[in-house]
């Protein structure tokens, strides 16, 4: 998962996420003059959350919760990974308070913590930022997607730092063809072995 911060003496959100090797850290956007260390904060502690919730629909696929029939665990999380397609429409278009302070809150992680995500970068007004803090959010989005498909390069290698509670059925190919024939005939050949 990636997680975010605001470095004070350059004004800069960042990010960082592992990689199996250490923890890969760059730069995401440079915070506008007059934004307060508070809502930069704000902004960061809100990117990190959504990446939490967008991981766990990784780690915890409704596949592994066994029904997905209405109200269950597995529906759950189907819900929670099916709201990753909303995910930069609520960035852009965030539940705000109304003239009388209410708030339409979504039961939904993913949905919700990128409702919040929208709501903080409301409150810095800047174009700039909430261009670059969506394009993040996709980049995050595209990376669970890969991760999902086998495809562990790039951004979507810090799921080798994750467990899932299954097997990803891209990540299991089937045995060699020699472990069929003969599957004790090599040292590192067995059924359910993954071919290097």
């Amino acid at each position: 998962m990636t997680r975010y911060g605001f470095d004070e003496q350059r004004g800069f959100l960042v990010r960082s996420w592992p990689t199996g090797d250490g923890d890969l850290v760059a730069d995401v956007a440079a915070v506008p003059a007059g934004c307060t260390s508070q809502r930069a904060f704000a902004v960061a502690e809100a990117l990190t959350t959504l990446s939490r919730f967008l991981w766990r629909a990784y780690t915890h696929p409704a596949s592994a919760a066994g029904s997905v029939e209405v109200n269950t665990e597995g529906w759950r999380r189907q819900h929670a990974r099916d709201a990753s397609a909303k995910v930069v429409e609520n960035v852009l278009k965030p539940n705000l308070p109304s003239d009388d302070g209410r708030l339409t809150v979504s039961y939904n992680r993913v949905e919700e913590a990128s409702h919040r995500l929208g709501r903080a970068l409301h409150a810095i007004r800047d174009e700039t930022l909430t261009a670059t803090i969506v394009e993040e959010a996709r980049q995050e989005v595209s990376a669970l997607e890969q991760a999902e498909l086998g495809d562990l390069s790039g951004r979507a290698r810090q799921a080798v730092a994750l467990t899932r509670e299954d097997a990803s059925p891209s990540r299991s190919p089937p045995p060699t063809e020699s472990c069929r024939r003969s599957p004790w005939a090599g040292t590192h050949c067995s059924p359910t072995s993954i071919p290097p």
